[in-house]
């Protein structure tokens, strides 16, 4: 099908690339999963093994990057924190010639490092405008980005809030005039400090600050200069302490109970 069929609709568009990306990973003998009842993130398996690296953004963090890719589509975006490349390679095919800075530290699991070895080999053949480079944030920034401003920045570093106001200080100079910053994980990892404190203290005029209470795991945005997005993020959003669900069960205990539910509703069937 050619993405550039004026008959298809944005969505369909967006579809197709987000197929490219799990495309690319399949190639090279690699299968993307997108949520399962054993979790919610999404994983990467080989032959039938999942790999030790951090989970992936889920399928509701994809949905909102549809949004922000058809209201503003971006032309550089930034990715603290890769694992194995997901949103990286994602963000690099909702906005087709767009160029992806990404920096990981190669910490967090077992394969980490296998991970950017393969975002590296995926970028080269499939997504040439993707740069990834091993190292920290804040610190190494500057030599992991390749221009001045970026209108799309994810921040999916390591989840404490210590790290997270030093990520967002370390980006918040870096940010176009019509941009987003996306922080994935704020409800599940509960950094609510840190967003309380980039809420109250680190925004700066024109930001405005969203609470994306429907993602799975309590992500959240800032956006500036992009009024279309804000209008319908106003009208969309909840405070995320709002939500027991976010301050509820974690690792095994969160499993099994996903795992009974499943078992449930299979034998109602």
């Amino acid at each position: 099908m050619n993405l550039n069929n004026s008959n298809q609709s944005p969505t369909t568009f967006n579809a197709l690339r987000i197929h490219n990306v799990i495309a690319s990973y399949k190639k090279h003998g690699y299968e993307v999963i997108l949520g399962n009842p054993d979790s919610l993130g999404t994983q990467l398996a080989r032959d039938g093994h999942v790999l030790s690296i951090s989970l992936g953004v889920t399928l509701s963090d994809i949905l909102v990057f549809q949004w922000v890719a058809e209201i503003a589509p971006w032309d550089r975006a930034l990715v603290i924190g890769n694992a194995f490349g997901f949103s990286t390679l994602l963000l690099a095919g909702l906005c087709p010639g767009c160029c992806v800075d990404a920096i990981d530290a190669e910490i967090e699991g077992a394969e980490n490092q296998m991970g950017s070895e393969l975002t590296r080999i995926l970028a080269k053949q499939d997504f040439p405008n993707v740069q990834l480079t091993k190292g920290f944030s804040p610190q190494d920034l500057p030599s992991a980005t390749r221009f001045d401003s970026y209108d799309f920045i994810f921040i999916d570093g390591m989840h404490t809030n210590e790290q997270l106001l030093k990520d967002y200080k370390g980006i918040r100079n870096l940010r176009s005039d019509a941009s987003v910053v996306y922080f994935h994980d704020i409800g599940m990892a509960r950094m609510f400090q840190a967003w309380k404190q980039i809420r109250s203290a680190l925004l700066m005029d024109g930001d405005e600050a969203f609470d994306l209470h429907f993602t799975s795991f309590g992500s959240t945005m800032v956006v500036r200069g992009i009024p279309a997005l804000s209008s319908f993020l106003n009208s969309s959003c909840k405070p995320l302490d709002s939500y027991l669900y976010y301050f509820g069960a974690k690792g095994a205990g969160f499993r099994t109970a996903l795992r009974m539910f499943w078992r449930t509703i299979r034998h109602r069937n």
